[in-house]
C-alpha cells in the first residue's frame, strides 16, 4: 500500500525514508513556489483534516515564514478543532525551490497551559484576597513573592519603597541587620526561620509588639516550609491587637463571628473570581465525585487537626506528611481552584462544630495556609502535566503555598 501522497515525486527508492516518514506524528508538506502542495503524508491529511487528493495540486492557503514558528488553529470539516505548531524550512522538490511545511498537533499541550495560567491566576487572587500579611522566601531567604495585603503595610509603616520588605530582599539578611541594633526578637526570629528552613522545627511562631504612633498593635509572626524541591518558607504576619485586647468569653464570641463573618466574605469573593474554564469540567467535585469529594474533606480535617497538634510540639512527625498527595489526587480529577475552596470551607465547618472560641481561631488561621499550600501543589500540578512530566515539578518551578 503506497503511504507517499505527492505530485512529480522526485523518485527515490529509499525504502528505510519512506517508513519513516509514513511513520512520523508530524505531518510533513512540501508546498512549492507557486504556493501549491505537491506531497504530503498520512499525519497531514490526519492534522488538517482532509482527504490527500483534496490537497493536493492545491494551494496550500495558510502563510509560510521561511525559519518561523506559528500556531494555526484548525476546524475540521466535522466541526472538531484543533491546534497545531507548524515549521517552515526552504528545501527543493523535482528540481525547483520549495518549502518542507512541518505540523504538530499541540492541541493537549495547549489545554494543559491554560489550565496551569488560570490556577496561577487564581492561586494568586486568593493570595492577595487574604488580609494576612504574606511573604514567600527561597532558602536562601530572599523574598520571592509577597501579597497586596503585605505591600500596603510596608508603605504606610516606613518602607514606602520596600526597600527593606519588597521582593529581591534577603529577609535574613534584614533580621541579622536588626538583630545587630539590639533586637532580641529579631534574633530570635532568624533562629525560628533558619531552624524551619533546616527542618528542625516544623513551624515557628512569635507574638511581638509593632506599635504606631496611633495606637498600640501585636501581631503573630508565623513560619512555616514552602513545598517542592527548591525548599524555602512561608512567612506570615498577623494582626492579633483585637484578640490581646478581648478580655471576657463573651467579647471573644463576639470577635470569632466577626472573624468568620470575615471568612464567609472572603469565601464569596473566592468564588466570584472562581469561574472554571475549559478544559475543566462545568460540574464542581462534589456534583461530579461525591465520595471522592467526602475523603478530601475528611483527609483536610484531619491534616487541619494534626496541624494544630504538631504547632505544639507534641505530633509524631512521621505521621504528618504534607497535602502533596491530596493535590495530585484532586488535580488527577481536574479538580478546580473552587473545589478546593469548597473542601478547606466544609472541613472548616466540621472541626469547628462544638471547638471552643480559642479553638476556632486556631483552626481559621491554620486553616488559611492549608488552603494557599493546597492550591500551590494542584498549580504545581498542572504546570508539571503541562510540560509532561507527570505529577512532578521541575527544579525551575515555583510553588507558592
Amino acid at each position: 500500500m503506497e503511504h507517499f501522497y505527492g505530485l512529480d515525486h522526485p523518485g527515490t527508492d529509499d525504502g528505510g525514508l519512506r517508513q519513516i516518514v509514513t511513520a512520523s506524528a508530524d505531518g510533513m508538506i512540501v508546498v512549492d513556489g507557486d504556493g501549491c502542495v505537491r506531497f504530503l503524508n498520512p499525519a497531514a491529511g490526519a492534522i488538517l483534516g482532509r482527504q490527500a487528493h483534496d490537497l493536493l495540486g492545491q494551494a496550500f492557503g495558510y502563510p509560510m515564514l521561511g525559519g518561523e514558528r506559528a500556531e494555526l488553529d484548525l476546524i475540521h470539516p466535522d466541526g472538531t478543532s484543533l491546534v497545531a505548531e507548524m515549521r517552515v524550512v526552504d528545501t527543493d522538490w523535482a528540481g525547483a525551490p520549495a518549502h518542507l511545511v512541518s505540523l504538530r498537533d499541540i492541541t493537549e499541550h495547549r489545554r494543559a497551559h491554560q489550565a496551569l495560567r488560570d490556577a496561577e491566576a487564581f492561586n494568586w487572587a486568593i493570595l492577595n484576597a487574604l488580609s494576612v500579611h504574606l511573604a514567600v522566601l527561597d532558602a536562601r531567604g530572599t523574598i520571592i513573592a509577597v501579597n497586596d495585603a503585605w505591600r500596603e503595610f510596608a508603605r504606610t509603616n516606613g518602607d514606602p519603597d520596600l526597600r527593606w520588605t519588597g521582593v529581591g530582599v534577603n529577609y535574613f539578611a534584614v533580621c541579622q541587620h536588626a538583630a545587630d541594633e539590639v533586637d532580641s526578637e529579631a534574633s530570635v526570629v532568624l533562629q525560628g526561620m533558619r531552624a524551619v528552613l533546616d527542618g528542625h522545627l516544623p513551624s515557628f511562631e512569635l507574638e511581638y509588639p509593632c506599635h504606631s504612633p496611633e495606637e498600640e498593635r501585636w501581631f503573630v509572626l508565623r513560619v512555616v516550609p514552602l513545598r517542592g524541591q527548591r525548599g524555602g518558607l512561608v512567612v506570615s504576619h498577623t494582626n492579633v491587637t483585637a484578640q490581646r485586647r478581648t478580655a471576657s468569653v463573651a467579647a471573644e464570641a463576639t470577635m470569632l463571628r466577626e472573624r468568620l463573618q470575615l471568612l464567609e466574605r472572603e469565601r464569596e469573593a473566592v468564588e466570584r473570581m472562581a469561574s472554571p474554564t475549559p478544559p475543566l469540567p462545568a460540574q464542581s467535585l462534589q456534583q461530579r465525585l461525591p465520595q471522592l469529594f467526602a475523603r478530601a474533606v475528611a483527609e483536610y480535617a484531619r491534616r487541619l487537626e494534626q496541624a494544630l497538634v504538631g504547632r505544639h510540639g507534641s505530633s509524631d512527625p512521621s505521621d504528618e506528611g504534607d497535602l502533596h498527595g491530596l493535590g495530585e489526587q484532586l488535580g488527577e480529577q481536574m479538580a478546580t481552584p473552587r473545589d478546593l475552596v469548597a473542601i478547606h470551607l466544609a472541613a472548616m465547618r466540621a472541626v469547628s462544630i462544638g471547638a471552643p472560641p480559642t479553638r476556632q481561631q486556631a483552626y481559621m488561621g491554620e486553616g488559611r495556609l492549608m488552603l494557599l499550600e493546597l492550591m500551590g501543589h494542584l498549580a504545581a500540578y498542572y504546570r508539571a502535566r503541562a510540560y509532561g512530566r507527570g505529577g512532578e515539578a521541575n527544579d525551575n518551578d515555583v510553588v507558592v503555598t
